[in-house]
């Protein structure tokens, strides 16, 4: 099996848009049990006024395409937010 080459970048504000969309997916495919109180628009003001500001946030992509992402508040010492999309589960990416 060939191996996925990944590529590890900072986040850019062009990323916003496709990252909330695959964090709101990601969380929603993950936990179809449970009703989150935040609307869409709550999580991207969320991402935007909270983990943008105050966190460090790494991209990961494959061939292009925004394969998954972390937050991590250096400060704290905390990872908060580690998603991957579905499509590029299980290749080594988190």
């Amino acid at each position: 099996k060939q191996q996925t080459r990944i590529l590890i970048r900072a986040y850019r504000s062009t990323d916003f848009d496709p990252i909330v969309e695959l964090w709101y997916r990601i969380w929603h495919q993950t936990f179809p049990h449970l009703k989150h109180p935040y609307s869409y628009s709550g999580w991207q003001e969320r991402f935007r006024e909270e983990l943008v500001v105050q966190g460090s946030i790494w991209i990961a992509e494959v061939e292009s395409n925004i394969a998954g992402f972390i937050v991590i508040f250096v400060d704290r010492q905390w990872i908060d937010q580690l998603f991957v999309d579905a499509q590029y589960q299980s290749q080594g990416i988190g």
